[in-house]
């Protein structure tokens, strides 16, 4: 079995060379995408690894717009084909909690299964219900856009999906096999109607792969994210950034990934979970 880690990066080329190490293996292959926001010279070192490449065809990526899936969307294509049976979307501020031969065993011993967690935003997951079916011009690049966003809800009639679908999501990081990423493909090119309605939602990252898989054959193969997060007293849309007082619950944790981390916040956390993962 081979894997491809898909990292999508935006700074600190030496946390990401950090991720990159701690994940080292032979069956797996790493994908760098760099913002195109972001000056790439100081990630080019990284090419000297043979086990690491960048994403050519890079996106520019705003918080909580459409970049982040264009991003995906162009690591996908740049990856299928080449013989990976699966594929781990992740960013730069996650890092392995379990080891690369653990990552390894445990994909391989679940076979087929897609890693996307799958809330429904008519029941788990009321509070995010607006985010898809209000107007949202996060994607816009006017000045006054938040006003026109306003009036647009006020004045315009309620926005109609463009497919009888359960709309779910949760994260936007997530382990699925090439038989799905390439699904995923062929349906975002076969349906311009479904991109272009989630380019009108805010965080449409967090939805747009998980409802195309759940409303497909994959539905009955999915399984919740493999990435431990905590949301806890966090309203402002990002996760607490974890350090070293998480450790004993990131040890104890059965995801193989955490997220989010910053080397300059608490480099005694990468230090404690390198030497953890080196035991496991």
């Amino acid at each position: 079995m081979k894997i491809a880690h898909l990292i999508l990066a935006h700074k600190n080329p030496v946390q990401l060379e950090r991720l990159i190490k701690a994940l080292q293996h032979p069956a797996f292959t790493f994908y760098i995408h760099v913002d195109k926001k972001t000056d790439q010279k100081s990630f080019e070192y990284l090419r000297k690894r043979n086990d690491t490449f960048f994403v050519v065809n890079r996106a520019k990526i705003y918080w909580a717009g459409y970049g982040t899936i264009q991003a995906t969307i162009n690591g996908f294509e740049e990856i299928i084909g080449k013989g990976y049976d699966y594929i781990n979307v992740i960013s730069a501020q996650d890092f392995p909690i379990k080891s690369p031969v653990y990552i390894y065993q445990y994909l391989l011993q679940r076979g087929n299964t897609e890693f996307m967690t799958c809330y429904s935003i008519d029941e788990e997951w009321k509070d995010a219900a607006t985010r898809v079916r209000d107007y949202h011009f996060i994607n816009w690049r006017i000045p006054g856009k938040f006003k026109l966003q306003f009036l647009a809800n006020k004045i315009l009639p309620a926005r109609k999906f463009p497919f009888d679908f359960k709309i779910v999501g949760r994260a936007n990081w997530f382990t699925v096999t090439n038989a799905a990423a390439v699904y995923m493909l062929s349906f975002f090119k076969q349906n311009p109607s479904y991109t272009q309605y989630f380019k009108y939602c805010w965080g449409a990252d967090e939805f747009i792969f998980a409802t195309i898989l759940y409303n497909s054959h994959f539905k009955e193969r999915m399984a919740e994210n493999l990435v431990y997060v905590d949301w806890e007293g966090q309203e402002n849309g990002h996760p607490r950034v974890l350090d070293i007082n998480d450790f004993d619950k990131l040890k104890a944790s059965e995801k193989l990934f955490a997220r989010k981390m910053d080397i300059d916040h608490n480099s005694a956390l990468f230090d404690a979970l390198e030497h953890l993962i080196k035991e496991d």
